[in-house]
């Protein structure tokens, strides 16, 4: 069971707060993972979620959306090697949301991305022959578009120049001229929005030192995290240190992280992970790592999965090869009660699997980019004595990216083909399969192949008809639209090792186009979806529409903005009602939504007032219990006084109605909250303290059963440039009249970190 509060509408430019609590979860987390998307988008972006006890938390950083919709899910992985999803059942399509509000700043254009610069400092004077340009971006929620990124120096583009290697950008330039010099860096999104930039100069000066220098940068966190939720006491510690260093033409990475969570013990709680690189040149580089990492194929093939192992590769203008190999599940048995000679499995354990990856990618120029990948992923039947089955499976294919007319056309395709076994016990020959799949004599070549390079086993769980998946993805940046053209179409049987949670069994066509009107003043967001999911059940293929518009107005002047979003969603399958092995479909969505912001000062009083409306009906022809409507207003005042002092005020109500007629039932929460921060800047050796408090009430009325909510939090942010950051947060939660619950729930937090 899990545990999950709506959040409330959120300000662009303020960071949405998502938890979910798995209140009576039986199994151990090996990673959670949420997505999100703003309404009308093909893909979601995901990010790593910070797993405390039973506890799971991220944030999204609002500056790069647009007003409107936020959808988000979440998905984890158990050691079973299971993915779970909540909301459970096709999450992709009955997702969470939240409103987006247009801040006071104009919207989703704000640059307010923090951009770190490592060497050289501004004004600085450096040798010719210690010249390391590197600049960090630390916020790892920013979904950055590599292909967007800007390194200009002197005014001259060298992007393609620039490596990165996690929030690292660095370049090692071989020649450099003295005298002075201006660098310009810039990171914009896949929209092609502005996310941050930083420009500085530093002096170039004649090579004096005999050896070269060696620069680096360390940073080191601490935090412990003490629960006490419903009656049960935990304490989590997670710590680690992070380094970057270069020397010459040679540069090290060593990321060291340990984290006490029981659930990660049996699947190595402390991840570790060391990178050695060498520059031939600055268009040529070589790395090794080892330890932790992840790996950025594509979404069909290898994304952000974790490996345990070792990756080695190329980095050319003209080609670019990758090699990685490890494990992306330890052992862990499972357990069995033994009665009478006859076994039976209580738990079924995990197997050790290993994992493989070659990706080799030919560049012509800047502009077109071919590759080709094999991705390779096995279960070891003996490493374990009380499990499932064994799976294996094997992901080949192409891709093909291309970059026209200055960034302004962008195309990326992938095209990939894969063949699972979901038992490798127990041997079989060709002539079995051939019989069983009806395949043709020239196919034994090819599983003589697959078996004697050990890609796959021939055996009872071999699926040799290859399960296949596509997307292209086209944009068109012209005439200040931005188009958006996508593909999109995944066999429910497509597995790929490289990505558990990749939602399968889909096609259809996406297209989506951001017309920026008057100067910068209105924005317009159109969007239409057509496509088919659910095709594992050819009698249950539900055809989906999904059409909308959002259109956002930011005056210069001293006036309110104000947006307006609609969305409309078909849902229908010829599903047999009778058979209740399918889901019938055939259903309609709408929502509105109105929301504005607005800025004004009294006296020395700044202020900014935000109003939100949204109705979400839902019709349902096939059941009446199914019909839902939700409507949801909220206000919102954050001041901000002459001196360091911020206070918010925030009220909502949500009425919620489920079925139909004499079955209907009408769930009320209506919310206040509020908070306060002060600002102490320049304290002892230049310290910045903010401490801060916030109090949320909620009354949940006309469900199961009415109670209220409290929840207070208050803490402490100091920062010191030589000293670092400490924070320290506490929780305390009432629910006070829910019946069976008489205890309070406590939550302290404290974290330190310093970078040097």
């Amino acid at each position: 069971m899990f545990l999950h509060n709506s959040i409330q509408s959120v300000v662009i430019g303020e960071k949405a707060h998502i938890e979910f609590n798995l209140v009576s979860f039986d199994q151990d987390v090996y990673e959670a993972r949420l997505f999100y998307r703003e309404k009308g988008e093909m893909d979601y972006q995901s990010v790593v979620m910070r797993q405390e006890g039973y506890n799971l938390s991220t944030d999204i950083n609002t500056q790069k959306l647009q007003p409107g919709r936020v959808e988000y899910y979440l998905a984890m992985q158990s050691y079973s090697g299971e993915v779970y999803f909540y909301p459970a059942v096709e999450p992709e399509q009955n997702p969470f949301n939240f409103e987006l509000i247009a801040g006071e700043s104009g919207g989703y254009n704000q640059a307010g991305a923090e951009i770190l610069i490592l060497s050289p400092e501004p004004a600085d004077v450096v040798p010719q022959d210690e010249l390391l340009i590197a600049v960090s971006v630390p916020d790892e929620n920013l979904d950055i578009d590599a292909a967007r990124t800007r390194f200009l120096i002197d005014g001259v583009n060298v992007s393609q120049l620039l490596e990165r290697d996690g929030d690292l950008y660095m370049l090692v330039p071989r020649r450099m001229r003295t005298g002075n010099h201006n660098v310009e860096f810039k990171i914009f999104d896949s929209s092609g929005n502005l996310l941050g930039k930083k420009e500085w100069s530093f002096r170039v000066s004649s090579s004096i030192a005999t050896e070269a220098a060696f620069s680096s940068r360390t940073n080191i966190y601490f935090d412990n995290r003490f629960q006490d939720i419903a009656r049960v006491q935990d304490n989590y510690i997670r710590a680690g240190v992070n380094f970057d260093g270069s020397y010459k033409d040679l540069d090290i990475g060593l990321r060291l992280q340990y984290n006490s969570t029981p659930g990660y013990s049996a699947q190595n709680a402390t991840r570790y992970s060391a990178l050695m690189a060498y520059n031939f040149s600055s268009r040529t580089r070589m790395y090794l790592k080892g330890g932790d990492f992840s790996g950025n194929y594509d979404p069909l093939t290898f994304w952000n999965r974790r490996v345990l192992g070792f990756s080695g590769g190329l980095k050319s203008a003209w080609f670019d090869l990758d090699v990685s190999m490890g494990t992306t599940a330890s052992a862990v048995e499972g357990q069995a009660t033994i009665t009478g000679g006859d076994t039976t499995i209580t738990r079924y354990g995990t197997f050790k699997e290993t994992f493989l990856s070659v990706r080799p990618v030919f560049n012509f120029g800047r502009y077109v980019s071919w590759g080709l990948n094999l991705i390779n992923g096995k279960e070891d039947p003996g490493s374990i004595v009380y499990g499932a089955n064994p799976r294996e499976s094997l992901v080949m294919g192409t891709s093909l990216s291309l970059n026209l007319d200055n960034n302004r056309i962008r195309v990326k395709s992938s095209m990939q083909a894969s063949i699972a076994n979901k038992n490798a016990r127990g041997k079989v020959d060709f002539d079995t399969l051939a019989k069983q799949y009806d395949l043709p004599a020239s196919a034994r070549s090819m599983a003589d192949l697959l078996e004697s390079s050990g890609l796959l086993t021939l055996s009872q769980g071999l699926a040799p008809i290859p399960s296949l998946a596509m997307q292209v993805d086209a944009y068109f940046s012209y005439f200040n639209h931005l188009l958006r053209l996508s593909y999109k179409s995944i066999d429910a049987d497509y597995t790929t090792p490289g990505n558990p949670y990749l939602l399968k069994g889909l096609r259809g066509f996406y297209a989506s186009d951001n017309v920026r009107l008057i100067n910068n003043q209105v924005f317009l967001n159109l969007y239409f979806n057509s496509y088919t999911d659910n095709l594992s059940q050819k009698d249950a293929e539900t055809a989906n529409q999904d059409f909308g518009a959002t259109l956002s107005y930011f005056p210069n002047s001293n006036l309110p903005s104000l947006t307006l979003s609609f969305g409309n969603q078909n849902r229908s399958n010829s599903a047999d009602t009778t058979n209740s092995a399918l889901y019938p479909e055939d259903n309609t969505t709408q929502r509105i939504g109105v929301s504005s912001s607005y800025s004004f000062e009294t006296g020395a009083l700044g202020n900014t007032a935000t109003l939100s409306f949204s109705n979400f009906v839902r019709d349902d022809k096939i059941s009446l219990n199914n019909r839902s409507s939700f409507n949801v207003i909220s206000l919102g005042l954050r001041n901000s006084y002459p001196f360091p002092l911020v206070t918010r005020f925030g009220y909502s109500q949500t009425k919620s109605e489920f079925g139909a007629g004499s079955t209907a039932t009408i769930q009320n929460i209506t919310r206040f909250d509020g908070g306060v921060e002060y600002q102490f800047k320049g304290v002892a050796r230049s310290m910045d303290i903010k401490p801060f408090a916030n109090v949320i009430f909620q009354q949940i009325s006309g469900g199961v059963q009415d109670y209220n909510r409290l929840n207070y939090s208050a803490g402490i942010y100091a920062r010191s440039e030589k000293m670092g950051a400490l924070s320290l947060r506490l929780d305390y939660i009432d629910y006070s009249d829910l019946a069976g619950v008489d205890w309070k729930d406590t939550i302290v937090n404290a974290r330190y970190d310093l970078t040097f």
